[in-house]
């Protein structure tokens, strides 16, 4: 067995005090030792085993590490999806097609990967995470080759179509692997590292694919994709661990990391059926998981999806820009959702100070709406410089900015209080929300374009913030007011 001593994790005095505020919970007073030389405390949600091999036993490092293979795996899918949205203009040229045409290469995407975890999601409940993880990257890497090879625009969407099938359980195993090694008074933060690797992956991939498809043939944007999918194997291989882990029977758990390389079933008793693939769907009945969760599906199709997707056709054709200044416009995305993740952090502290004063997880919606402000005043900026602008300027990337920044604030706090209403159901919670997202996301650009010609973009994206008032700000504010006065 491993020092305890050194396996202890590292804690500040705010989370301490937090944690030792539950009801203490009836263990042994040799349970209570372990975990206070583990985790400096015995009062802990939800409660570990006296296992080392518990995955909320493992160190803090190795649990970051974990995290960051799984959160990088869901920052992949959006890198992929949005790289090729540079190199939209010149595959127009290629394929002799329109750019709306060409676009379905990206948007296909959105849809495929917010769907396909429904498929992937009960084999990991049944077989682990890890071993499946290897198969996706492994999978999406061979389709990303095919990328390579692919002369034709019917060759290149299935391509595109098997690369996202195959890379979309990394949008749902990351709040999975956060629920399965950490405690609730961490949920809020480090959720927030899994939801801004996939809110980031929109705007890296179409920052750094921009440099490759402006120097290089655009088929060197899937040559970089295989590779990085081949960095991924390689990585879950070497350092990857199971954290799926069976309480009940511990004959289940394969301690072996080579040996978790096998087909064996961790839970059994998780059948694979038609009825569990679409058990998610229940939380369309939950208004405590539905509001929050269309509202920041809402804010994600606008805030993120209305500019990312609009950015290359609107700049392209309008300014002549190239891949590679197409790409450096997504600089501002990436500056306003790495300001926005302090919302996680922010959700964490405000629940530790509300649970001291008898306050409940709704206490964590309040960091939501400077977010909604953000989001807000972001998309009318956006829409009114863009139509203002008759050259390049960077006054509408000011939009972009604010939209990011808004958006990302409320990502975290919302996934971390959807999971407080049923911790036990974190991944269908997961699931559920990825598919929303996603799925409005594939909507949106069929009737943006006509918006954008029948409107012109400042009256759109107006009419687009207004939707977010009305479809998500004012549902978030009357499910907060309710919960508060209930309690909850």
């Amino acid at each position: 067995m491993t020092s305890l001593a050194d396996d202890k994790e590292v804690r500040t005095k705010e989370e301490v005090e937090y944690i030792t505020t539950e009801d203490e919970p009836e263990i042994s007073e040799e349970h209570k030792q372990y975990l206070i030389a583990k985790h400096g405390t015995y009062n802990l949600v939800p409660l570990p085993s006296m296992n080392d091999d518990d995955p909320l036993n493992w160190s803090n490092g190795f649990k970051y590490l974990q995290l960051a293979m799984v959160a990088f795996h869901a920052f992949m899918a959006t890198f992929m999806a949005s790289g090729l949205v540079p190199a939209i203009g010149i595959y127009s040229e290629i394929y002799q097609l329109s750019t709306p045409d060409v676009a379905y290469l990206v948007s296909v995407q959105i849809v495929l990967v917010g769907v396909f975890p429904l498929v992937w999601v009960p084999l990991m409940e049944r077989y682990g995470k890890r071993l499946l993880c290897i198969i996706s990257a492994l999978g999406t890497m061979c389709f990303s080759l095919g990328s390579v090879f692919s002369t034709t625009y019917g060759a290149m969407m299935v391509m595109r179509c098997l690369q996202a099938v195959f890379i979309s359980p990394g949008l749902a195993v990351g709040g999975a692997v956060v629920n399965e090694t950490t405690f609730s008074h961490q949920r809020g933060s480090r959720s927030g590292i899994w939801a801004i690797a996939v809110n980031l992956g929109t705007m890296v991939g179409a920052l750094l694919m921009g440099i490759v498809a402006e120097h290089q043939d655009p088929k060197y944007v899937h040559v970089v994709f295989t590779l990085i999918n081949f960095g991924q194997v390689v990585c879950y291989l070497l350092f990857g661990k199971e954290s799926s882990f069976n309480h009940a029977d511990l004959s289940r758990n394969e301690t072996n990391r080579f040996k978790q390389l096998r087909f064996k079933a961790i839970f059994p008793e998780n059948r694979i059926t038609l009825k569990k693939t679409f058990y998610p769907m229940i939380f369309f009945a939950n208004l405590r998981i539905f509001i929050p969760t269309f509202a920041y599906s809402m804010c994600f199709l606008h805030a993120n999806i209305a500019l990312n997707i609009e950015i290359p056709e609107v700049m392209y054709i309008k300014f002549g820009l190239g891949p590679q200044a197409l790409g450096l416009q997504f600089i501002s995305f990436i500056i306003g959702a790495a300001l926005g993740e302090v919302g996680g952090y922010m959700s964490d502290k405000l629940v530790a100070w509300g649970q001291k004063r008898g306050r409940e997880p709704s206490f964590r919606l309040w960091v939501t709406y400077p977010g909604f402000a953000t989001c807000i005043i972001g998309l009318v900026v956006f829409g009114v410089q863009i139509d203002a602008a008759t050259t390049w300027n960077v006054t509408p990337l000011i939009g972009c900015a604010l939209a990011s920044f808004g958006l990302q604030i409320m990502t975290s706090p919302f996934i971390a209080y959807c999971i407080d209403m049923d911790h036990m159901q974190a991944g269908g919670i997961i699931l559920f929300i990825t598919v929303v997202r996603q799925s409005l996301a594939f909507i949106g650009p069929f009737y943006f374009p006509i918006m954008f010609a029948k409107l012109g973009f400042t009256t759109a994206y107006s009419i687009m913030a207004g939707i977010l008032v009305g479809l998500a700000f004012i549902p978030t504010l009357f499910l907060h007011i309710k919960d508060a006065k209930n309690g909850k």
